[in-house]
């Protein structure tokens, strides 16, 4: 059928009218500079003098350039955020200020940090001026680099620095952002520098919350990960099992620790082990110093089969314990690798770090690796971190953590002495903990995987109400305060401690 000239004209008309209309609403909504999401979504007042309302941008940059009350910022929190490790629900405590070993609340009143918010702010929240120089400095210069193809001026001084400190030939460092991912990236190396699989690490450690950091790890927090990650990953017992002993000496807990470790190592087929990985000092799972002696047993039984041996000293590294790293309470030992974060720079940037001996370091010059990310070697965290380093040097931390330690200890003893409720305690340098019994038998008051026991949870209550926040896990109270503490205010933290523990003296069964 053919179409009159009439219609065709009306047809031409109608179409270019839709394309005149579409065109102006794109020229509305689509001018330079300008995207439908800043459009103002309506006009209103009078047909003579109408009133344009704020775009959607302008609204949300008026919200976010205001002032906000602490209410406000806490139902924000509540209603789009989730806290790491708790139930969806939990608020937390709302943080307003810092300075030194002390931390304010939503109330207003001050706290004194006894953990390092979780072992991590070495330096305590006073940040010292040469780090915000220096990373203030470094977004200034270079704020970001690919780490794939790009090396710079901080990376290079970074490395040089952690290799002018660190003992034997661990000289060569990647800079991941998180201790996790380090530890991820460790095991990955050793596979491919071995040519083996298995991965041997303790019942009671913690190596991160990724996926095969958390398949590595030993206490309960694994079961998130389990199913997740590829097989091939043993645990052994420590030298500390939580429910019963290897001896009644350290003598006799080291060479009973190693002799089952060399056991399981064989079962397992020395020929199959890539790594051996160990917190240096256990961390959260007790604050567990190695038995002497055990460390050099472990470079030894590595040694002898060809394993790697992995230091994971996310916690411990950089002062915690009174030396540089764990491993350095014995002098002989040098881990092939060695993992770090937190302690680093202080927890002020994510900035996280692999160390390596120069064989392996070889190794890798020559063969390819799959290690890295994004962020990997972020410049201004690597600046963040070069800063901290010499302050730590500088300002001696890891000296005060070592004459401080003495003085843990002493508090320590006081404490066992006072209470009954207190089963044991330990420290190294200002690493410590302590254990809370329920009855004189010994029995511990609640298991590392259960929510608090009510009177851990007054205690607890009672202790923050005095002015002093420390984690507790199960039977366990920490005490991990900043490494720039004085033993002024060490031990004014161990007097709230020591008053606030009635409260469990009072709750034991036998009492």
């Amino acid at each position: 059928m053919r179409l009159s000239r009439v219609c065709m004209r009306a047809l031409r008309t109608a179409s270019q009218s839709h394309r005149a209309m579409s065109s102006r609403r794109a020229n509305e909504l689509y001018q330079p500079g300008i995207t439908p999401f800043m459009i103002p979504t309506r006009k209103e007042g009078s047909a003579d003098h109408p009133t344009e309302q704020p775009s959607v941008v302008e609204r949300v940059l008026a919200e976010h350039g205001r002032d906000w009350t602490v209410t406000e910022e806490i139902d924000a929190h509540k209603s789009h955020g989730l806290m790491s490790w708790t139930q969806a629900g939990a608020p937390g405590i709302h943080i307003t200020k810092a300075e030194g070993v002390y931390f304010w609340d939503a109330k207003g009143d001050r706290k004194m940090d006894f953990n390092s918010m979780a072992m991590c702010t070495h330096h305590g929240h006073t940040i010292d001026p040469t780090i915000i120089d220096a990373i203030t400095n470094q977004i200034k210069t270079v704020p970001y680099a690919y780490p794939g193809m790009f090396s710079s001026s901080i990376r290079s001084r970074l490395q040089k620095l952690l290799a002018d400190i660190c003992p034997g030939d661990l000289n060569t460092f990647m800079f991941p952002s998180s201790g996790a991912e380090a530890n991820e990236g460790a095991l990955r190396l050793a596979r491919r520098f071995t040519g083996r699989n298995k991965i041997m690490t303790r019942h009671r450690s913690y190596h991160g919350g990724t996926t095969a950091a958390l398949t590595a790890t030993g206490d309960f927090r694994k079961w998130a990960g389990e199913g997740l990650a590829s097989g091939d990953f043993v645990k052994f017992w420590d030298p500390y099992p939580y429910s019963f002993s290897l001896g009644e000496t350290e003598e006799e807990v080291c060479a009973a620790s190693l002799a089952a470790l060399a056991e399981a190592v064989a079962y397992e087929g020395p020929h199959n082990v890539a790594a051996i990985m160990i917190e240096s000092i256990t961390g959260t799972n007790g604050v567990l110093p190695p038995p002497a002696g055990y460390l050099e047993g472990l470079r030894a039984l590595c040694d002898q089969h060809g394993i790697l041996l992995i230091c994971d000293e996310v916690m411990a590294g950089f002062g915690r314990s009174g030396k540089l790293f764990g491993f350095s309470h014995a002098q002989s030992v040098i881990p092939d690798l060695v993992t770090f974060a937190k302690g680093v720079n202080g927890a002020v940037l994510p900035l996280a770090g692999i160390g390596m001996r120069q064989h392996i370091a070889d190794f890798f010059r020559e063969n390819t690796y799959m290690v890295g990310s994004t962020y990997h070697s972020h410049p201004v965290a690597m600046a963040s971190g070069y800063a901290a380093l010499q302050v730590m040097l500088r300002d001696g931390l890891v000296e005060n953590a070592a004459r401080l330690g003495p003085v843990m200890e002493e508090c320590m003893n006081v404490l066992l002495e006072r209470h009954p409720s207190v089963k044991q305690a330990r420290n190294r340098g200002l690493f410590g903990a302590f254990d809370v019994q329920r009855n004189r038998q010994g029995t511990f008051i609640g298991a590392v995987d259960a929510p608090l026991d009510p009177a851990m949870v007054e205690f607890k209550n009672v202790l923050y109400d005095s002015g002093l926040f420390t984690m507790m896990r199960g039977h366990t109270v920490f005490t991990n305060p900043p490494l720039v503490i004085t033993e002024e205010e060490l031990r004014a933290g161990f007097d709230l401690i020591d008053q606030a523990l009635q409260i469990l003296d009072d709750r034991m069964d036998d009492a």
